[in-house]
């Protein structure tokens, strides 16, 4: 198998982990793989299913878009966007809709839907208040927002070993372009004040075995960003045992909290 090149730097300005990578299509798809259960799981018990008119901001890979249209349509309607959609040109054969669209730049449709979902976009881009504004916009009135984020909420310096290590400096990159590794706690408190109700909220934290398909995902997110981490003082001899950690199938792991929030629109 040919190794993986690093990206040396972002090409989107908005966001910290481009699409655009030649091993972004199978990182984009073990995400979904680790994550999706859990957003189908909120999805269904929030009542998503046949006739809903959906939104998926920022959605990547298409995995979650893709079981959306396996719910609500016919009948319903699931609209794809992204800055750069080009892992989602299946969706049209499967009734959804896909737009390229700019989150923080372009506008969303307004009051067309009754369900607006993203996943792990917004704490990457430096204008997210301006993109949440938008995504509430889009609610149709008893329409529902589910953001999920994740947030450091205090376990990255309890990181062990070299995962932790360049985790630790994987965050302050970010953080370097824009992203907000803390913002995700305040979400309840964001959504309430733009006018949504009902709002709840849960956090959980990722553990992991090696070999998995979340620890393949975080193998190939050290690959892409690895020229970043050496700029921010990783050796590449740390990068390389922070990866041989990730495959080894008798060591676990945890990474930083996802916050999961939700409110609905009134009527």
């Amino acid at each position: 198998m040919t190794e993986p090149s690093p990206t040396s730097s972002p090409r989107n300005p908005h966001y910290t982990l481009p699409n655009d990578w030649d091993f972004a299509k199978e990182r984009l798809a073990l995400l979904g793989a680790a994550f999706d259960p859990e957003s189908i799981a909120l999805a269904q018990r929030l009542g998503v299913g046949a006739g809903w008119r959906c939104l998926d901001a920022g959605a990547g890979g298409g995995s979650f878009a893709r079981w959306l249209c396996s719910v609500t349509l016919p009948g319903g309607r699931v609209l794809a966007v992204d800055a750069d959609a080009r892992h989602l040109t299946d969706l049209p054969d499967r009734g959804g809709e896909v737009a390229q669209i700019e989150l923080v730049a372009d506008e969303l449709p307004e009051g067309a839907f009754d369900f607006v979902h993203t996943r792990f976009v917004l704490l990457h881009i430096a204008k997210r208040d301006i993109v949440l504004e938008r995504l509430v916009g889009a609610l149709a009135p008893g329409g529902v927002l589910v953001l999920e984020e994740g947030d450091g909420l205090g376990v990255l310096d309890e990181m062990s070993g070299a995962f932790g290590d360049v985790w630790r400096a994987f965050a302050r990159s970010t953080e370097n372009a824009g992203a907000n590794q803390a913002w995700a706690r305040s979400l309840p408190r964001h959504l309430e004040s733009l006018g949504l109700v009902d709002v709840r909220a849960e956090a959980g934290i990722p553990m992991f075995r090696g070999g998995s398909p979340m620890a393949r995902m975080w193998n190939l997110t050290w690959i892409q960003v690895h020229e970043t981490l050496v700029a921010h003082g990783v050796s590449h001899k740390v990068i390389a045992a922070a990866r041989a950690e990730l495959e080894d199938e008798h060591r676990w792991f945890y990474a930083p909290p996802t916050v999961r929030a939700w409110g609905r629109a009134p009527l």
